[in-house]
């Protein structure tokens, strides 16, 4: 009875010894450097844990885990072991369950090796093709959008007209009913030829009146502008978009260069000199219509020039 007795306490004392009694067999030959021999590491019965069910770890805990890691922090990232391994055991041992691509589930155990100071310095999985379900998956590749720069608007019509303000309007006057009878035809001309090119493009008008020399400035500028308002208003009355016109006046600061008048000269013949500086500016630009099942105008689809012959 005494030598059954000695046998029983010795195999208590190594049990002791590698902190891991509740289990009935343990890996052998464990280094104080944490290391150890293929053969003798050894992989509890699943049966023997007290979690039989295991655990789905974290991936990303998981590859968190480096040699040097202590306890403390095993226990924080995968939680405490599932097999009756003590604080003080070289080894700990878990049961970690992955999602296979199948949907299927992949059992695998897990073993961490510590040093004598019990940090963890090897690492092992059965079956070993675990490690690869342990590892984090692969980011996606980086999708590279190209966003095509819009294309500049296609620009069909580029005019500039001048209609002559004493053509339009009598001497110094601004109102519909001083218009002349020579001016409305005139815009009755234009407002065809602008319908028409409405109709085929994006319509963008701007209206700049001018005036000669004479009077003050601030007279011309507000002459001017009042000038070339009448004449908005009477081209959207025959069916111009107000949304594409505009109208501004310059007043006398916008002579054209080739208007040259002797200042010496009696005003009655200044008068008739100045007459080309005394304008409304019409400048058209039309634009093609794309892709919004608008239709849409060809570079090079013939227009008449409003200038030519005119």
């Amino acid at each position: 009875m005494k030598k059954i007795t000695a046998l029983s306490a010795l195999s208590v004392a190594v049990l002791a010894t590698t902190g891991c009694m509740g289990v009935k067999q343990v890996s052998q030959n464990i280094s104080e450097h944490g290391t150890i021999a293929a053969e003798d590491i050894y992989f509890p019965k699943l049966d023997d844990a007290w979690q039989k069910d295991g655990q789905f770890p974290n991936r990303e805990n998981l590859s968190k885990i480096r040699s040097g890691v202590a306890k403390d922090e095993l226990y924080q990232l995968i939680g405490r072991p599932h097999f009756n391994e003590s604080n003080r055991a070289r080894e700990w041992d878990y049961i970690l369950k992955f999602h296979k691509p199948d949907n299927s589930v992949q059992v695998c155990q897990y073993k961490v090796i510590f040093d004598k100071d019990f940090l963890g310095r090897e690492f092992y999985w059965l079956p070993a093709e675990c490690a690869k379900y342990a590892q984090l998956p692969e980011p996606p590749a980086p999708v590279t959008i190209i966003n095509e720069a819009p294309k500049a608007p296609q620009l069909i019509v580029n005019e500039r007209i001048n209609l002559e303000a004493d053509a339009l309007f009598k001497f110094d006057k601004y109102k519909l009913e001083d218009m002349l009878p020579a001016g409305r035809a005139k815009l009755d001309e234009l407002a065809v030829k602008l319908l028409d090119w409405q109709s085929r493009g994006d319509s963008r008008i701007q209206l700049v009146g001018h005036t000669d020399r004479y009077g003050s400035e601030a007279y011309n500028q507000t002459l001017s502008e009042r000038r070339a308002q009448t004449v908005r208003s009477y081209l959207i009355t025959k069916g111009i978009n107000a949304a594409t016109i505009t109208a501004a006046g310059a007043g006398e600061l916008q002579p054209l260069p080739h208007v040259h008048c002797d200042i010496n000269a009696p005003k009655a013949e200044q008068i008739v000199c100045l007459q080309p500086n005394r304008r409304v500016e019409v400048a058209v630009q039309v634009y093609a219509r794309t892709a919004n099942g608008m239709q849409e105008i060809k570079q090079g689809q013939s227009y008449e020039n409003f200038n030519l012959g005119h």
